[in-house]
């Protein structure tokens, strides 16, 4: 089968881009022949970042600045000149610029990585705002209606298509953010001490979120608590700010590359996902909580989404009702009545729970059978 692969982002290191090269990879691993464009708008934010970024070692991809309006008749062109038997649209613009390659007779699969209202949790809808959002919900509207097969990244965001917006079950295929478990493991006690020594954290009960800091992850929350807690024997490591610094034991260190995250991970004795309830945290598919199973780690969640309905599964952590710090807090202090058998116990349960739903080469599966339907249609 030969794809092609659409994004409109430029290749990085965040978690969007991951997803598309991760699925790129295990479709090649099936034998699939993928080509991956990425068509950049002209001064936008991701025309921006590829100014700044050393692109020559994506050779094999295509990388095209566009104005918004050219997009599709480029692909239209590309396709029609090209023997692909199938287009792989990425996120909802993705899938919207390839609307048109359509009249080629080649399906459309639509991976969702999210929902338009993410847009007003980063943002906030100021008159300059309002039109990008309603362009977002009008991509969003015509992706869903025009692709053959729409792939979700959680069971949560299967329900919330088929309840709110009608989308047919048939349509859709749950393919979650899978996690290279060789890659993310849990280490040896001697590289756990050594790092440890290194941050000045010996001997304490590690508390740790690796992510970004956007508002919906409840960075800000978790942070709150770590200052209340105070000296209990414990310490809090938190991964992907902007600077590094120090205050008592709150340990905040900025974005590390990718291939340092597991050593970080390591440290910690509990995992935190701290996200507040509302539909974009619901129907998301968080890859830091693939990755933090990996790990073999107990985690600490909130009741939301998929995630909560794992760690309830497989029995591998604690599960508060909401982000507000009372919460968080009364987790944490749960956490340290513990006793060592049940933390290790609920370790091997995390990473039973990623090899069982986050491995990829279990993903591909669904992935394949989905494209495969998508063609035969």
């Amino acid at each position: 089968m030969r794809i092609l692969s659409v994004t409109i982002i430029p290749p990085g290191e965040d978690a969007q881009w991951w997803r598309i090269s991760n699925i790129a990879k295990i479709l090649r691993l099936e034998g699939c022949e993928v080509d991956i464009v990425h068509y950049i708008v002209k001064g936008y934010e991701s025309h921006k970042k590829l100014k700044e970024m050393e692109t020559k070692k994506y050779y094999k991809d295509s990388l095209m600045v566009l104005s918004p309006l050219s997009i599709p008749f480029k692909h239209f062109k590309k396709i029609s000149k090209q023997n692909y038997d199938l287009v792989y649209g990425n996120t909802h613009a993705g899938a919207f610029f390839s609307i048109l390659g359509k009249l080629t007779g080649i399906p459309l699969v639509f991976d969702m990585h999210g929902i338009p209202e993410e847009f007003l949790l980063v943002n906030e809808l100021k008159i300059s705002n309002v039109h990008k959002f309603f362009l977002m919900k009008f991509m969003d509207s015509a992706a869903l209606r025009f692709s053959d097969k729409i792939i979700c990244v959680s069971k949560t965001m299967i329900g919330y298509l088929h309840n709110e917006k009608g989308v047919p079950l048939k349509k859709m295929t749950y393919v979650t953010n899978g996690v290279d478990l060789n890659f993310f493991k849990p280490m040896d006690k001697e590289k756990i001490n050594n790092m440890k020594k290194q941050l000045g954290i010996e001997n304490k009960f590690v508390f740790g979120y690796i992510g970004y800091f956007q508002e919906y992850q409840g960075v800000e929350n978790f942070i709150e608590v770590a200052k209340k807690i105070g000296d209990r024997g414990t310490a809090f490591l938190i991964v992907g700010g902007e600077k590094e610094s120090k205050e008592n034991d709150i340990i905040f260190i900025p974005k590390v590359p990718r291939a340092q995250i597991p050593d970080y991970y390591s440290v910690c004795d509990v995992l935190v996902l701290p996200r507040p309830s509302h539909i974009v945290t619901e129907v998301a598919a968080p890859t830091k909580f693939a990755e933090y199973t990996a790990m073999g780690k107990p985690i600490l969640t909130t009741d939301v989404g998929d995630a909560a309905d794992f760690v309830r599964q497989y029995q591998n952590g604690i599960i508060v009702e909401n982000n507000h710090p009372e919460n968080l807090e009364k987790g944490m202090l749960e956490f340290l009545t513990i006793d060592k058998d049940e933390l290790i116990k609920m370790g091997q349960n995390s990473r039973k729970l990623a090899e069982n739903e986050f491995d990829w080469k279990k993903i591909s599966k669904n992935l394949m059978k989905c494209l495969e339907e998508a063609v035969t249609k």
